[in-house]
């Protein structure tokens, strides 16, 4: 119904229409606004990764070849040729295993994805008690088997992911040691150890216009992505950029869920996401998250634009609501606080390096930490003709629901390095002022500076 609705008023405006392809460019008046004519872009803003890279394991013709897993290869899988500043120490060693990663990929239809990150902060000040340092190790494990295509229009893969994450020198997030609940690096989890986080199924439908996901999912690969600040092993750090800390919709991220998307026509998507919550870490699947009566619902409503006339420069500009019976603070139906929330966000790519975001998000008191937060934020990627480096800078503020602990706002800049080209080093720097813990009742009312250095090996 609400695609409906958005489809009709686009078409209701049109003063013209794309000879090329009427049915999915419309142009508006005045000033010129179209959708993109991409369906592939579109998917992807939507969430739908559809592999197109990589053969089925079954009824795909596959390349007749032959491998030897020592044969060097320079570069990792998804980076590809980078402009390194130093030669590669790590070729050498990890050679073997993206020999096997190419053969699986080629010939059963496997992509991986393998990398350790460590981030190490240090904060000017902390509250009474807490040294004002913290680091974080986190090795990744991820596999996505694609086991069909038929037709070129009906994919659907299987999705595997471990993490082993360790904190030293202690076992606490820095955001708690300065006095806020935003998560200053969101590489750490409240779960630290080996966890399962993603395990689930994927099939699209009706020439990949259709997509349903099952199992153990993370909402926010569905509703709320952000592409310049999605991925904290090589963008932001901060959990206010990561998502979003006052829609509630992430609780520890991974949940047993399902998810429906669905690209009507090149530049319309509409997303609707389900979970069984949890206020605490699941390591397993989540099954064990059925008996406790907790929900959460969100559905999200997106356009994908062309406004400077170049596919590889696309806008994405949504609207979405989330609905929950699970509070910051409930463990089962006997401590449930129902909620309901909102979204508005706007990406942009001024040119296919250069792009800006904003979001804002809203959510009842009663569910999350923070009523309501705002982000906004530059990024740039191959910095000065280098590949793979990259530049970021955003600024956000939090209002406090839980007593009269005001406004936090948190600013962060960072800088990729392409070092080798197996190695990235980002300096980042985080300042807070006004940091709030709502579960401890505590504010500082100063300004904190939290100094970072993030090192990601890939493999």
């Amino acid at each position: 119904m609400i695609v409906t609705l958005v489809s009709t008023a686009l078409l209701s405006g049109a003063i013209a229409q794309s000879p090329n392809n009427p049915s999915s460019v419309l142009q508006m008046a005045p000033g010129g606004i179209f959708l993109s004519s991409d369906l592939s872009i579109t998917q992807n803003f939507a969430g739908m990764d559809l592999m197109a890279n990589t053969p089925a394991l079954f009824g795909t013709a596959k390349k007749q070849a032959t491998y030897n897993i020592f044969d060097l290869q320079p570069n990792a899988m998804p980076w590809g040729a980078v402009n390194a500043l130093l030669p590669d120490p790590f070729s050498y060693c990890f050679s073997p295993v993206r020999n096997i990663e190419i053969a699986s990929r080629e010939q059963l239809g496997m992509r991986w994805d393998i990398y350790n990150v460590t981030v190490y902060q240090a904060s000017t000040s902390t509250m009474a008690g807490y040294s004002d340092s913290e680091g974080v190790n986190r090795f990744n494990l991820r596999a996505d088997l694609k086991l069909w295509d038929f037709g070129g229009g009906a994919m659907g893969r299987i999705t595997a992911q471990m993490r082993q994450t360790n904190a030293f020198p202690n076992s606490n997030d820095l955001g708690t040691k300065v006095g806020t609940d935003i998560t200053l690096d969101s590489n750490f989890t409240s779960h630290l150890g080996t966890r399962l986080v993603r395990l689930r199924y994927e099939q699209a439908l009706l020439d990949n216009h259709v997509m349903f996901a099952v199992g153990k999912i993370n909402p926010n690969d569905y509703v709320l992505n952000n592409p310049y600040a999605g991925d904290e092993t090589m963008q932001f750090l901060a959990s206010i950029f990561d998502g979003s800390d006052a829609a509630q919709f992430g609780f520890q991220g991974y949940l047993l869920g399902a998810a429906l998307l669905v690209v009507p026509f090149e530049g319309v998507y509409a997303n609707f996401v389900a979970s069984a919550p949890s206020t605490g870490a699941t390591n397993g699947l989540g099954t064990d998250l059925l008996g406790t009566g907790l929900w959460w619902f969100a559905s999200e409503v997106g356009l994908v634009t062309n406004l400077f006339g170049d596919d590889d420069a696309p806008g994405r500009y949504s609207v979405g609501f989330n609905t929950t019976n699970c509070s910051y603070e409930s463990t089962d139906i006997a401590t449930a606080s129902s909620g309901n929330g909102f979204w508005l966000m706007a990406t942009e790519y001024f040119t296919p390096d250069i792009g800006a975001w904003a979001q804002f998000t809203y959510c009842d008191p009663d569910v999350a930490l923070y009523k309501s937060e705002f982000t906004a934020g530059l990024s740039i990627e191959n910095c000065f003709g280098r590949k793979r480096d990259g530049f970021g800078a955003a600024f956000g503020y939090t209002t406090n629901p839980q007593g009269d602990l005001g406004v936090q706002t948190v600013t962060e800049i960072y800088y990729r390095i392409q070092v080798t080209d197996s190695l990235q080093l980002a300096p980042d720097i985080q300042v807070i002022t006004n940091p709030t813990n709502p579960v401890a009742g505590t504010s500082d009312g100063g300004t904190i500076v939290v100094f970072g250095i993030r090192a990601m090996l890939h493999f």
